[in-house]
């Protein structure tokens, strides 16, 4: 099993993270065909049929960045495909399931949220990507031995720790666990 192929099916939080992390490489590498085999894929030592798999799924993922002008910034479909489902489960958590450690969870990550929704110039409004943009953000900082501040990570951290709960009762709903309920029509 591939890489992106493990994580979407054991940690979704971790899998959105290396969605994130893949555009950025394909961005680096100019969204070019070519150097993505050579960079991403050749050093990797993949062969076989797990080297065709793995080829496809950078080339959807090009072909969905170059067709969608996402050459500098921007997430596939994927993405936002994944995080409105973790966002109908955060909603039903916060409501109709009445989750009080998950309610507990978002009161100390609101804070800030509302932060980075005002450091984005409120260009995102889903309190569940603020968070992914948050900790990616951290994750970007890191590899670029940047200064972090404790503040900063002291609230990634909260953003973490509700993430990792979501992405949890998220399995839950997978593996038939836990039944969200269904959305009410008009």
């Amino acid at each position: 099993m591939l890489e992106h192929e493990k994580k979407l099916q054991e940690n979704i939080i971790e899998y959105v993270l290396y969605l994130y992390h893949t555009e950025d490489l394909l961005r680096s590498l100019s969204l070019n065909k070519e150097l993505v085999e050579e960079m991403l894929i050749d050093k990797q030592g993949i062969k076989g049929r797990d080297r065709g798999k793995l080829m496809r799924w950078y080339q959807d993922m090009l072909h969905e960045m170059e067709s969608q002008n996402m050459a500098e910034k921007g997430h596939v479909e994927e993405v936002y495909q994944v995080i409105g489902e973790l966002s109908y489960v955060h909603n039903a958590l916060m409501t109709t399931l009445n989750d009080k450690d998950y309610q507990k969870l978002f009161e100390e990550a609101y804070p800030g949220i509302v932060e980075l929704k005002k450091k984005s110039d409120n260009s995102v409004e889903n309190p569940i990507e603020l968070c992914f943009n948050g900790i990616y953000g951290v994750m970007v900082l890191r590899m670029k031995k940047k200064k972090i501040t404790d503040e900063t990570l002291e609230e990634v951290k909260k953003f973490s720790n509700l993430l990792t709960y979501l992405g949890k009762r998220y399995q839950d709903v997978r593996e038939g666990k836990m039944v969200l309920p269904k959305p009410q029509q008009n």
